[in-house]
């Protein structure tokens, strides 16, 4: 009878036991999955095209320049002249970062795009209407 007892109650505690390691288990790959989705997005968004980014802006007249701009010295790897600057995108946010900071106030950064201002003389209205274009991309998300 003690025999009996024991194998019983054997069975319920293995039972037991396996779903709260499936739980773990499927607790820790969804938390491997939204990391990994953390990660990833910001990425995505940022490696849109700077054509599909200023489609939506003829009045600061972009106008192709990724020959002209992006050079060894300069690694981008899109590049377009404004009438409100020159819009850069590189192949990370990290290196558009290091872009933007050597280029002091006079750059906006999004991402892995870099808003350079430094040979322009921007009305206070022209600026804006720069940096909205630039961060445009965040807001349509």
């Amino acid at each position: 009878m003690v025999t009996t007892t024991t194998s019983v109650d054997a069975r319920p505690q293995v039972r037991s036991r396996l779903p709260r390691r499936a739980l773990l288990v499927a607790a820790g790959v969804i938390a491997v999955a939204i990391v990994a989705a953390a990660v990833a997005l910001p990425g995505l968004r940022d490696s849109r095209d700077l054509r599909s980014l200023l489609a939506q802006s003829e009045s600061i007249s972009p106008v192709a320049a990724t020959s002209e701009l992006c050079t060894a010295e300069l690694p981008c790897v899109e590049a377009y002249r404004t009438d409100a600057g020159d819009f850069l995108r590189f192949d990370s946010a990290a290196e558009a970062e290091r872009w933007a900071r050597e280029r002091g106030d006079s750059a906006q950064r999004s991402g892995a795009t870099v808003l350079d201002l430094r040979d322009e003389d921007l009305s206070p209205d022209q600026r804006q209407l720069a940096i909205d274009t630039l961060l445009s991309r965040e807001d349509r998300g």
